[in-house]
C-alpha cells in the first residue's frame, strides 16, 4: 500500500497496516481485545471462555457469541469506567446503580482474618513473627519471634522445629561477655542494664568487678595486695598495694598519692 493517510490512523498509523496477522490467529485475537474492551465500560454479563478459542472457524464463532454476551450486558447507568481490570478468575465487575463495581476474592491465611462490614474491608491478625519488648516474652509466640528482655538487656529468639528438641527462648548473644570501660555500666544510654553476675573490667585500676544485684554494687574479684620486688617503684595501683625496694630493703605500701615505709 505505497498511499500515505494524512493524518495519519491513531491506531493503524501511517501508511495503515493491521496490527494482527491477516489471518485466523489474527482475527480471533482482535475479538479477544473488544471482549476486553467492552468489559471495561460496565457489563453485568462478562463472558470470555477459559480455555481460549481455537484458531478457526469455530473459534471466530465461539468468540463472537461471548462479545455478544459480554455486550448485552451493558449499562447505560453505568458512570464510572474501571480503566485496566479485566474481569476473569476471582475478579468480577458488576453494574451497581450509577457505578461500576469490582469484586475481588479474597483468601485469609495463617493468623490473618479478612472481614466485610458493609462498607469497609478489614485485614486483622498478627505477623508470622514479631518483637516483643517486656519484661516477659508473654504467651503465642511462633519460631522466629524476636524478645528484648528489658530487665537483663538482652535480646532473644525462640526456637522450634528444624531440629531443636527444646522449644525455648535462647539468647542471641552470649554470656560472661566482660564490659570494658572506665566507669561502671549504669544501663543509660545504649548500655544493657547490669544484672547479678555481670563483669565489669576497670581499665583505670586494670582489675575486675563483679556486679552483686542484692546491694547494687560491683565487688573487686581480686584486689591487688601481692608486693611488687624491685629497686624501683612499680605503676602506683589501689591503696594498699605493696611494694619491696630491694635496693633498700624497705617495704612500702601505696597510700593514694605515694609509698610510704612501714
Amino acid at each position: 500500500m505505497p498511499e500515505l493517510n494524512v493524518p495519519a490512523c491513531l491506531t493503524h498509523g501511517s501508511p495503515p497496516r493491521s496490527l494482527h496477522p491477516h489471518n485466523f490467529f489474527g482475527v480471533v485475537s482482535v475479538i479477544e481485545n473488544l471482549i476486553d474492551t467492552v468489559s471495561g465500560v460496565g457489563t453485568v454479563s462478562y463472558s470470555r471462555c477459559p480455555y481460549g478459542y481455537p484458531h478457526s472457524f469455530e473459534g471466530i464463532v465461539r468468540a463472537l457469541e461471548d462479545l455478544n454476551t459480554t455486550m448485552s450486558g451493558i449499562s447505560t447507568e453505568a458512570s464510572a469506567v474501571v480503566s485496566g481490570v479485566v474481569g476473569g478468575s476471582g475478579i468480577y465487575i458488576t453494574v451497581s446503580g450509577g457505578t461500576s463495581v469490582v469484586n475481588v476474592g479474597t483468601i485469609a491465611q495463617g493468623s490473618v482474618d479478612i472481614n466485610y462490614s458493609g462498607s469497609f474491608i478489614t485485614i486483622s491478625g498478627e505477623e508470622s513473627t514479631k518483637t516483643v519488648i517486656s519484661g516477659e516474652p508473654g504467651d503465642n509466640v511462633v519460631p522466629g519471634s524476636m524478645w528484648f528482655d528489658t530487665n537483663q538487656g538482652r535480646l532473644f529468639v525462640y526456637a522450634s522445629g528444624n531440629g531443636v528438641e527444646n522449644p525455648d527462648w535462647y539468647q542471641t548473644s552470649a554470656e560472661a561477655i566482660a564490659l570494658k570501660s572506665e566507669v561502671p555500666p549504669s544501663g543509660t544510654g545504649l548500655n544493657a542494664p547490669p544484672r547479678d553476675g555481670s563483669i565489669w573490667f576497670n581499665q583505670l585500676l586494670g582489675n575486675l568487678f563483679v556486679y552483686d544485684e542484692t546491694t547494687s554494687g560491683w565487688y573487686e574479684t581480686g584486689p591487688v595486695r601481692s608486693f611488687a620486688y624491685a629497686d624501683a617503684a612499680p605503676a602506683p595501683g589501689v591503696d594498699g598495694q605493696g611494694w619491696y625496694d630491694s635496693s633498700t630493703s624497705a617495704l612500702k605500701v601505696w597510700d593514694g598519692s605515694s609509698w610510704t615505709s612501714v
